[in-house]
């Protein structure tokens, strides 16, 4: 193991690490959530308005409330601070955050290009300047947010848990990952493409930001990749049927599963490559305050 990887892992030490209060913490998590993150989505549903605006702040509500139940856990519970799940440094590196998301962005661009090139019927432009202005502001505003969510969940609790139990970087990331497809499981998408096709395209997505968060030994990296990626789909291109229906730019008639899952596997090795190489121009501080 590598001692950036361990010293993150090491983060849950001065906390309480009884296995229940892991178990319990992942209820409280998950019920937070179900219970009541649902609501706003629930109500909205219910009062039979079709509005993709509405449909976006409701589920990006129903996310932010985890953050909520994750905050209880770990003040109450573990008795340590959110800031142990992100980093070893007394800050958040924005500068890997930035950098994360900026080369994704790359990433994702070159695929996108790449896959309208080979299927060029597949997208149209879907561009509506006054529908898009306004969807611009939620996704910028709300989209991060979410996405950090998810990575302080996925990635800090969820392997900084399975951590205590093993110490083997690969079986921490798989469960970890595993973790993470469950929940995704509830998209429409995979309704239409299958369960194991939609699986793998998300346990992909799942690998790719748990090996940069252990590789790099804090999560920063993760949540400029994961927020990238969502505000990419979210005003770039979208496609019909997507969980998360969009004001973008353009958009695809569907969903290639296959592609999508070979773009993840490419991108996830251009990523580590590009951010991991040994010449890279920049050489941040694994440990320190920025």
């Amino acid at each position: 193991m590598k001692p950036q990887t361990q010293r993150y892992l090491d983060l849950a030490v001065p906390g309480y690490n009884a296995w229940w209060r892991y178990v319990l913490g992942a209820l409280l998590i998950a019920g937070a959530w179900l219970g009541f993150g649902m609501v706003p989505y629930a109500l909205l549903s219910g009062a039979n308005i079709f509005d993709p605006r509405l449909d976006f702040i409701a589920i990006n509500l129903s996310i932010f409330v985890m953050l909520g139940g994750l905050a209880v856990t770990m003040k109450w519970l573990h008795r340590r601070p959110l800031l142990s799940l992100i980093t070893p440094g007394a800050r958040i590196d924005w500068r890997r955050v930035w950098r994360g998301a900026a080369v994704w962005l790359a990433i994702a661009a070159a695929l996108s290009v790449l896959e309208f090139l080979l299927f060029r019927d597949r997208f149209y432009l879907s561009f509506d300047a006054a529908r898009f202005a306004p969807f611009l502001l939620l996704v910028l505003l709300l989209t991060p947010l979410q996405a950090a969510t998810e990575e302080l969940v996925f990635r800090g609790y969820a392997m900084q848990a399975f951590g205590r139990l093993t110490r083997d970087p690969a079986m921490i990331a798989i469960l970890s990952s595993v973790v993470f497809t469950a929940p995704h499981l509830l998209n429409p998408e995979v309704h239409e493409h299958g369960v194991l096709l939609m699986a793998a395209n998300y346990f992909a997505i799942g690998m790719l930001l748990a090996t940069i968060t252990l590789r790099d030994g804090r999560l920063e990296l993760a949540v400029g990749l994961h927020a990238a990626n969502n505000v990419f789909l979210a005003l770039l291109v979208n496609y019909e049927g997507s969980a998360l229906m969009t004001e973008s730019i353009f958009t695809a008639r569907e969903l290639d599963p296959y592609y999508s899952l070979m773009a993840l596997v490419g991108g996830a090795l251009v990523f580590h490559w590009w951010v991991f190489r040994p010449a890279r121009d920049v050489d941040y501080p694994r440990g320190g305050a920025v």
